[in-house]
């Protein structure tokens, strides 16, 4: 054997073996595999009684041989693995892509993906925010630009199906618009694909954050779509400002909504700084229940009748059935339960 072929078998089993002892994530030891399995084709090539077949078929079976090793010590061992191509995202998240599974690094911390199953993972936070209305104004550049990576988009509902899917469109909202209503335009929209989450609390026209895969582009229907979808949690109406309209007086009480009236009042709204509610509208929507306003008042008890002392008015509660928003320039007249 000349001092030729054994340096190519040496260089080539060196090369292989190499990137196994390195625990790093690095394109350069792919490129080591590569180059160790060809030098070792080489050296096979040279010699003249090689049957063709071994020849064709070995570099195959060193590829699925490592590849294996590769699979097995990364699962077992939680080791860098090998054979990945890295797509980052940002300096906190990156996905490790390989041809059965992929790897998320969070930060820190790496959770291993068999056959491409989990949603993401990460802390949606490590993400940054786009606006949908920014995203699908330039669609095919958004596309151009994300395509398969893992984004965060912020928008209106304009279709929910199900639990499998919600669609956002761009939008443009009117002054003094109320209840969450805007105009959707729809030259293209989002569809993020979810796996049986709740969107029992969620409605159209409000406002939600999606984070997933961006998967595909339909030019025809101008449809973008994530895969791997989740919904991140947010507290945009958790809180809120209570603004009170008072209306013409009378002698008796005007139904508002369920179990509620009001009395020189025309209407409360709840202002979340996003979008403005009617209150009616809001316990209607499931976005508040009046419980939860009540919770917020003062207690003053009479005659078996609740006085609810809140910031901008009063709740004069007879009964379940009965609750009437009252003014606090006018003054408390219990007897209102009785008609």
């Amino acid at each position: 054997m000349s001092k030729k072929r054994i340096w190519l078998l040496i260089s080539g089993l060196i090369l292989i073996i190499t990137p196994f002892f390195i625990n790093i994530y690095s394109i350069y030891r792919l490129i080591s595999l590569a180059i160790g399995i060809i030098l070792i084709d080489v050296y096979l090539a040279t010699n003249q009684k090689i049957n063709i077949f071994l020849l064709l078929y070995l570099p195959i079976l060193l590829i699925i041989f490592t590849y294996s090793i590769d699979y097995i010590k990364t699962y077992t061992l939680n080791l860098k693995p090998i054979y990945v191509l890295e797509n980052k995202i940002n300096s906190d998240v990156s996905l490790y892509n390989s041809l059965f599974y992929r790897i998320y690094k969070c930060g820190n911390n790496y959770v291993f993906d068999n056959e491409y199953q989990k949603d993401f993972v990460c802390d949606t936070q490590l993400i940054q925010n786009i606006d949908v209305n920014k995203f699908l104004n330039s669609a095919a550049d958004s596309y151009k630009k994300y395509h398969h990576d893992f984004i965060k988009v912020t928008g209106k509902i304009s279709k929910i199906s199900g639990t499998s899917s919600v669609e956002l469109k761009e939008y443009t909202v009117k002054d003094n618009s109320i209840n969450g209503y805007v105009n959707f335009i729809d030259t293209h929209k989002l569809v993020a694909k979810l796996n049986d989450v709740n969107l029992t609390g969620y409605k159209i026209y409000d406002y939600i954050t999606v984070v997933g895969l961006l998967d595909s582009y339909d030019k025809d229907s101008g449809t973008l779509t994530l895969i791997n979808a989740k919904l991140e949690a947010n507290n945009l109406y958790d809180d809120y400002e209570m603004q009170i309209i008072e209306g013409e007086c009378s002698n008796s009480i005007k139904e508002y909504t369920d179990n509620l009236y009001t009395k020189c009042v025309s209407n409360v709204y709840l202002d979340y700084k996003i979008d403005k509610y009617e209150l009616s509208y809001a316990i209607k929507d499931g976005k508040v229940i009046l419980d939860s306003i009540l919770a917020q008042g003062e207690k003053e008890l009479k005659d078996g009748k609740i006085l609810y002392k809140l910031p901008k008015f009063n709740i004069l509660s007879c009964n379940r059935e009965q609750n009437i928003i009252l003014s606090q320039n006018e003054k408390v007249d219990y007897t209102l339960c009785d008609e």
